[in-house]
């Protein structure tokens, strides 16, 4: 379009209908940046909630396996207190039962300690009673613990030293 052939009036009223142009496109334009802002906020925090998903699951899974290893745990621990001292094989399987709680420790596995310590009904379950006094004066079986959830209670006999 030629401005220059416009009369004054028209050249307004031209330039205000593109500043009123203008005004709009720029609204609209903030509308878009401000919802292109929401759904980046959107996805930030979606991606943020799957990652907090995945270290829950990750963590769960972690837990629950070294939850059914505690058995295998046991069973190693027979085998060593049952095998001759001398045998070679109980040199192996120590190595074993040594190497597998040394794996499950580098992914949260702790063992409870209990003999020697004050009476904690969050840790220990006292499955005999000695004499009065609140002492762990031996362990019976061990507990574990992953993370701060109690996997298993020690069982343990209870009573002054």
């Amino acid at each position: 379009m030629d401005y220059t052939e416009l009369s004054e009036e028209k050249k307004i009223e031209a330039l205000k209908t593109l500043e009123k142009e203008l005004d709009e496109t720029q609204e609209k334009k903030s509308e878009w940046e401000n919802k292109a802002k929401k759904v980046k906020a959107d996805f930030e925090n979606y991606k943020k909630g799957q990652e907090d998903r995945k270290e829950k699951w990750q963590h769960d899974a972690k837990k629950g396996l070294a939850e059914e290893m505690i058995e295998v745990i046991d069973n190693l621990e027979r085998a060593i207190l049952s095998a001759n001292e001398d045998s070679t094989l109980l040199q192996g399987v120590k190595m074993v039962a040594d190497q597998l709680y040394e794996k499950l420790e580098d992914e949260g596995l702790q063992r409870i300690d209990a003999e020697g310590e004050e009476f904690d009904p969050n840790l220990h379950k006292a499955v005999e009673k000695r004499e009065e006094g609140k002492k762990v004066l031996e362990e019976k079986r061990k507990g574990y613990m992953f993370g701060e959830h109690v996997l298993r209670e020690s069982e343990v006999v209870v009573g002054d030293e």
